[in-house]
């Protein structure tokens, strides 16, 4: 009476992927901001920006468009980001870092990931491996010798923290919902919507910007946090300054663009 019992259970579907857990306050993100339109590929192309904390001038975040090549058969283009604090606010300690994404060509998520940071006596090492339609991926850790591996899934593409940053530039001015961005072992919702325009300080002036507003929490986050961005018009589509609120103010205004070619 067994075998039919096991063989009837071979059919059951199984459960489709869920988004991530969100805080209460966030919703959770079902279907992510999508484009087709191709993220910047203009190889030498870089980006500065300084960064403070609660007013305090801390260091530096940059983001280049290192190269295009092959990866697997596929054209791809490299994406990469330097980052060095100072000192942060709440540990006294410097952190510096780097990461990098590899995107195949007309996709606006990575195909590979990775990011290395050192702060104070902690050494952090993440891999991501995701499948073509990105919903799936693996993700190695190495954190101060110790390593982890998971693998999870999603209803819908996700990305990196370099990979953010170039999506929100190929996204439509109108924008307005949700994606998912995976780090430190957490997968972050980020919420974001319009806000009408206004003149932001650049290293160049005063430029006309969107003003968008953004609520975001991680699936280990005790409560939602909020943010503002301000990104200058076409045909660059620059992040001008950043502004995220939470225990401490953390901003970040540009400083150095390069356009590359």
């Amino acid at each position: 009476m067994w075998f039919p019992l096991v063989a009837a259970s071979c059919w059951l579907a199984l459960p489709p992927p869920q988004p991530p857990r969100t805080p209460k306050g966030l919703a959770p993100c079902v279907r992510t901001l999508a484009t087709s339109t191709p993220l910047s590929r203009a190889q030498g192309e870089a980006v500065r920006y300084l960064v403070e904390v609660d007013g305090v001038s801390l260091g530096t975040v940059d983001f280049k468009v290192e190269r295009r090549g092959g990866f697997e058969g596929k054209s791809v283009t490299e994406y990469r980001s330097l980052f060095k604090l100072d000192a942060l606010v709440a540990t006294f300690v410097p952190v510096e870092g780097r990461a990098a994404a590899i995107v195949v060509d007309g996709d606006y998520w990575p195909a590979k990931a990775m990011d290395r940071y050192h702060l104070d006596k902690d050494n952090l090492e993440e891999d991501l491996a995701l499948t073509a339609d990105g919903r799936g991926f693996t993700v190695k850790q190495v954190r101060n010798g110790k390593t982890t591996n998971d693998k999870r899934t999603f209803p819908n593409p996700v990305l990196d923290f370099v990979t953010g940053f170039y999506l929100v530039r190929a996204l439509p001015r109108e924008m307005n919902g949700c994606t998912i961005i995976y780090g430190n072992q957490r997968a972050y919702t980020i919420w974001i919507k319009p806000d009408g325009r206004e003149k932001v300080r650049t290293p160049v002036g005063f430029k006309d910007a969107d003003r968008y507003l953004l609520k975001y929490g991680s699936e280990k986050s005790p409560r939602p946090y909020d943010a503002v961005v301000w990104i200058g018009d076409q045909p660059a589509r620059l992040p001008y300054r950043v502004r995220l609120s939470g225990k401490h103010t953390l901003e970040a205004h540009i400083h150095l663009y390069e356009n590359g070619r």
